[in-house]
């Protein structure tokens, strides 16, 4: 498998594997799709709009492939929730949602750099559910991938 779906696999895995070595004590579900139905503590990798960045592009390619990375968790435990989603965007902090994604900017061999878009970054913000029951508090971060060429 290579390009997009390898890609966002990467991410994921890399993800899961820094976020549940930093905090074993969190259920945390990390998938390279969009999930409609996240639980407690949700990471989904998904492509970005625009999906292509053409300032990027070179020669005969579309350019880096922007993928949006999101964090979203529940708000029955409002503050607990709260705390966790900071910590994800503390670059102090162990459980730092881009340190993350940037632990190995190859992503094990599927890019040439990997890096965040910072100016694509957001705050906290409310996630409602698709079926209008309910919602979760998260934020999202957009990367820049550059797809290893063979």
């Amino acid at each position: 498998m290579s390009g997009l779906r390898a890609i966002s696999e990467a991410i994921a895995d890399q993800v899961r594997d820094v976020l549940v070595d930093a905090e074993d004590r969190i259920d945390i579900q990390v998938e390279p799709r969009m999930i409609l139905e996240p639980w407690p503590l949700c990471v989904d990798v998904y492509p970005g709009d625009p999906a292509r960045d053409l300032d990027s592009a070179a020669f005969d390619d579309d350019g880096g492939y922007r993928l949006t990375v999101r964090a979203r968790i529940g708000t029955a435990d409002f503050d607990g929730a709260y705390d966790v989603l900071i910590s994800l965007m503390d670059d102090e902090d162990p459980l730092h949602l881009a340190s993350a994604i940037l632990e190995d900017d190859t992503l094990d061999g599927n890019a040439s750099s990997t890096s965040i878009l910072p100016t694509d970054q957001s705050g906290l913000r409310a996630y409602e559910h698709p079926s209008g029951a309910g919602g979760h508090l998260g934020f999202q971060v957009s990367v820049l991938v550059i797809p290893a060429r063979s």
